[in-house]
């Protein structure tokens, strides 16, 4: 489809939207404002995170989930009658029938606490879901209440499963829209920055999210840095009584090992199996206005990275995660909230001795971070509301890389070029950061929100190079810092029924060792179109400027590489026009058109023989897709499912340069190694009382295989597959049963087997990083108590 032929068909929609306009008032009266506050019945405290929806019958209207004061505010609600359901894990569902206008705008609900002898789990009166579409924004929805990973599954799993345009990647990665691993996280309005020095644990834990938002397109003003996506999460809050969480698991990869076989990697090799195995433990409890959710965890592994050949051989390793949620309800107007995060992996690094020669690298990371959220209410008058956030965070990282004494020695200086080294790794930073944001609604029409961040990185790096004879030859220490600014403005401009605006710009700044001040004014523009309330139509642009890391790395490549070009920001101009509709029996879908340009774009390569990588620039990184998603859930059907597919193709032309490398060419087309043409992930849930069986699904057309010798066509719908790995489907399954025990503690085995038909397929070929198998089928049992 042309760009004039889009655009005719846009104005032809809107005028048809303009003219039918008054379609959309259902009641007698204009869109309204309701505010809906949800309060725990024994403590009359706010309960948080607790799910509130408008419905029609069995429809679903508008949904949304209260905030730290316990509140939920729809803004574009037609008068009429509903029904308002209010639900909260570990309270009784609330169910009662309303009528919304001008002069009935707000509503108390109290919630109970299921007693002991109630306590079930999937009620088949319950809405169950796992991700769906919010048919205001676009953004799509996720609750962990239905979803059942398996144990040894990670955060980025739990991503590439429910995000429209995720794509599976090696170890600790997943791709969205053709971008390498461009998203952000968000905890209590706080980004949590992405590590410095990459590593394979994550900053993220799945098994302490109660929620979360992803917005993949058209993101306000207030995000900044990595757009691929901002994943928004809810961490778990405590609520009522006292609650202790046992969970232990142990399970096996049925893959190849290659411990008999000398070394010699292409043998044939016999099924093994490979173990595995967890531990994990929370307790939260809520006295008075203080609460808390604490949780460890602890996971043993002989296949903890995706390896360079199929066989699973030097790849043991351990996860270590600790978690704390605190909150205190300082008073009606002010709420306190604070997360501690610390996770650690210590692992072996699996070689390909043809490739690289014996090796017996060790790598050891830690990723961590604090946050304080202060939130104040400063109005809560109906379309006159206003608040202020405050916050502040710590993130700290190390790494710690230690190569065999077995290693080939490949390592070479500009120095003396003949005499190879392996090279030792220490390195550590932290990044210190304030943030602010207000909000003040002028009217129904009208609301404004500001704010700034700041953050400063601090860091140092140990380099030590080492001969075959173990003697020193290069020894390098650096220490580096840098800052990074922020300064947001947007509004929010409903002036019609049919329609809204959101536009606003945002500033940023870094400075940063070995470069020159970087700086951008970003606009962001989005247009909504409401058919009705069950259908709306988007259009957005954005300006976008994603900063590298921050660090000190030109100290060791300049004794690899005389070259001086440092890597710069990304710079991005990105269009979407997007198509929401819900359907009357549960069904919702999302359709969307988006296309990025980057000039330039940026991505990751290591620096030679070592472990060491680091951002480079693409001159023009151009990148085009398609996304369509469909979720369904019903109340009084125990069923949920969700299926997203995506076809997206990000191709760079020119000069690769930064880094301080060497400078290289990207050709005039050439695929990206985080380019998956066409990919889909889906699940069936079928959840009765006390039980739950799951079955999903996933396909990708698959990831570069380091072939360069393809003539590549540009198109969306050029597969260029002779660049691409071989397509593949992966399935699993999963099922549990609760048994209740007296007094209310329950017990739950469950089983899960992942990649059932064992497709262990090359994930990735070799290209700006190793290469990279998918794992073998793996079974794992887990038992859960809860007290």
């Amino acid at each position: 489809m042309s760009y004039k032929l889009l655009f005719v068909t846009i104005l032809s929609i809107v005028g048809h939207v303009n003219l039918n306009a008054r379609r959309v008032v259902v009641g007698n009266e204009a869109s309204v404002s309701y505010s809906v506050l949800v309060l725990d019945s024994n403590q009359n405290s706010p309960l948080q995170l607790a799910r509130v929806s408008l419905r029609r019958g069995k429809n679903l209207i508008i949904g949304k989930v209260t905030d730290q004061s316990g509140r939920a505010v729809f803004t574009d609600v037609q008068s009429g009658g509903y029904t308002l359901v209010v639900r909260l894990v570990g309270y009784d569902d609330v169910t009662d029938s309303v009528y919304i206008d001008a002069l009935h705008n707000s509503i108390t609900i109290l919630l109970s606490e299921v007693k002991h002898e109630e306590l079930t789990v999937g009620a088949d009166l319950d809405e169950l879901k796992i991700t769906s579409v919010d048919l205001k924004t676009g953004n799509q929805t996720f609750e962990a209440e239905g979803y059942h990973a398996s144990p040894n599954q990670k955060m980025v799993t739990l991503l590439q499963q429910n995000v429209l345009g995720a794509v599976k990647a090696p170890t600790g990665e997943v791709h969205i829209r053709g971008q390498h691993a461009e998203y952000s996280y968000y905890v209590d309005g706080i980004q949590i920055p992405p590590g410095v020095f990459g590593g394979f644990n994550e900053v993220v834990d799945d098994q302490v999210i109660v929620s979360a938002s992803f917005l993949t397109g058209g993101l306000p003003a207030e995000y900044g840095g990595q757009s691929a996506a901002a994943v928004v999460l809810q961490n778990k809050v405590p609520t009522g009584h006292l609650h202790l969480n046992f969970e232990t698991y142990a399970g096996s990869f049925l893959g190849r090992d290659n411990t008999s076989q000398n070394n010699s990697l292409l043998s044939a090799s016999p099924l093994k199996p490979i173990n595995m195995n967890g531990q994990a433990i929370s307790i939260s409890d809520h006295i008075a206005n203080f609460g808390f959710f604490i949780a460890g965890d602890r996971a043993e592994t002989d296949r903890r990275i995706d390896p360079p050949l199929p066989i699973i051989d030097h790849n043991h390793g351990f996860d270590y995660f600790g978690f704390a949620k605190l909150d205190y309800l300082i008073g009606e107007n002010d709420y306190i909230t604070s997360n501690i995060d610390w996770s650690k992996t210590i692992t072996q690094i699996p070689f390909n001795a043809l490739v690289d020669g014996n090796s017996d690298d060790n790598q050891q990371s830690h990723n961590s971070y604090q946050t304080l959220s202060f939130f104040h209410t400063i109005s809560r008058a109906t379309d006159a509301e206003s608040d202020l956030f405050v916050g502040a965070s710590l993130r700290e990282g190390s790494l710690l890389f230690s190569p065999g004494s077995v290693d080939v020695h490949s390592v070479y200086f500009l120095s003396d070029s003949t005499k190879g080294f392996i090279l030792n790794e220490d390195r550590s930073y932290t990044t210190a950061a304030l943030y602010s944001k207000l909000n003040i609604r002028f009217s129904h029409q009208l609301l404004f929100c500001s704010g700034i961040n700041i953050s400063n990185s601090t860091g140092n790096g140990h380099f030590v190079a080492t001969d075959t004879m173990g003697n020193i030859g290069q020894d390098i220490k650096t220490n580096f810092s840098g800052t990074d600014f922020g300064a947001f403005a947007q509004c929010e401009y409903h002036p019609a029924e049919w329609t809204k605006f959101d536009f606003g710009f945002r500033y940023d700044q870094q400075i940063a060792p070995n470069r020159p001040i970087e700086r951008a004014i970003s606009p962001r523009l989005r247009w909504n179109i409401y058919f009705d309330e069950a259908t709306t139509m988007y259009l957005s642009y954005g300006k976008y400027f994603i900063t590298p890391n921050i660090e000190e790395i030109r100290s060791i490549t300049s004794l690899v590489s005389s070259n001086t070009i440092p890597t710069v920001a990304e710079r991005d101009g990105a269009f979407e026009i997007g198509f929401l509709h819900s359907f009357d029996f549960g069904l919702r879908g999302k359709v969307d058109f988006f296309k990025k340009i980057s000039l330039p774009g940026v991505d990751d390569q290591t620096i030679g023989a070592t472990s060491i990588e680091t951002e480079v620039n693409i001159a023009s990184v151009k990148t085009t897709g398609i996304e369509a998603g469909l979720s369904y859930s019903l109340i009084g059907v125990p069923i949920n499912a969700y299926l997203n597919t995506s076809i997206v193709h990000a191709y760079g032309s020119g000069a690769i340069t930064g880094g301080f490398l060497p400078i290289q060419s990207a050709g005039d087309v050439t695929d990206l190694d985080h380019d998956e043409r066409i990919s889909l992930s889906s699940a069936i849930n079928y959840i009765p009382q006390d039980w739950f069986f799951n079955l999903s699904f996933s396909y990708g057309s698959g990831l570069t295989n380091g072939n360069s010798d393809v003539k590549y066509g540009s198109s969306l719908f050029d597969l260029n597959q002779a660049a691409h790995t071989t397509p593949a489907w992966i399935i699993n399954f999963s099922a549990g049963h609760t048994f209740t025990l007296s007094g209310g503690t329950t017990i739950a085995p469950s089983f899960y087997i992942n990649n059932i038909f064992n497709h262990n397929h090359l994930l990735k070929g070799a290209f700006f990083s190793g290469a990279s198998w998918e794992e073998p089928r793996n079974i794992v049992f887990m038992l859960t108590v809860h007290v």
